[in-house]
């Protein structure tokens, strides 16, 4: 089984281009979904990140709220190097009891923090969505109800795209549309199924 990385800098299409991937027959999974299932009510990481933060970060129903909860580290370098001690351990265990089980010859993870984790040497090929700063700025100012300020901070936070793409095998350039990226997508998988097979 051929293991698939994709990553790149936030509002950059990564769950866009994963779910073309995933409808043209890819197997694949984001662990962005896996954060949440940990920190939704009930969730391993819950009584952990309660210990490191505070009980202030629990949302009404028990689990994680992950506005207040993002504010807190993406102010603070600190605060967010807390964060990953905590989540990363488990994130990762996730990740590979899902590529454990039998599937498809590709399977593929979502992992915007790839090279932040350092988990890129586990992969036979990582794939790096790069889009401008600003067209990630424009995305998250009007898709996700950031203001500039804190679009600029949070793409600050992380490993500047340009890096991650030189290190990558495949790199998808996504400044145009949604056919633009499915295109890309149509490409991509078409490669990957003649190198490694269904």
């Amino acid at each position: 089984m051929a293991r698939i990385a994709i990553t790149g800098g936030i509002a950059s299409g990564k769950s866009l281009f994963a779910s073309a991937l995933a409808r043209l027959g890819m197997e694949i999974l984001d662990a962005d979904d896996v954060t949440h299932r940990l920190e939704a009510p009930g969730g391993k990481a819950v009584p952990e990140l309660v210990r490191g933060f505070g009980r202030e970060i629990l949302s009404e129903d028990g689990g994680i709220d992950r506005g207040k909860l993002g504010k807190r580290v993406f102010a603070s370098v600190a605060e967010r190097e807390r964060l990953n001690l905590i989540l990363h351990p488990l994130v990762r265990a996730e990740i590979e009891t899902w590529m454990a089980k039998p599937g498809r010859s590709v399977k593929a993870v979502v992992i915007p923090l790839l090279y932040e984790c350092g988990w890129a040497e586990d992969w036979e090929v990582v794939i790096c969505l790069v889009s401008s700063e600003e067209t990630q700025i424009r995305r998250m100012v009007c898709t996700r109800g950031y203001s500039e300020e804190e679009a600029r901070r949070r793409i600050a936070s992380q490993m500047p795209a340009a890096e991650k793409a030189a290190r990558a095998q495949m790199v998808v350039q996504n400044d145009g549309d949604e056919a633009a990226l499915l295109r890309e997508a149509d490409r991509v998988f078409a490669e990957l199924i003649s190198r490694y097979g269904r």
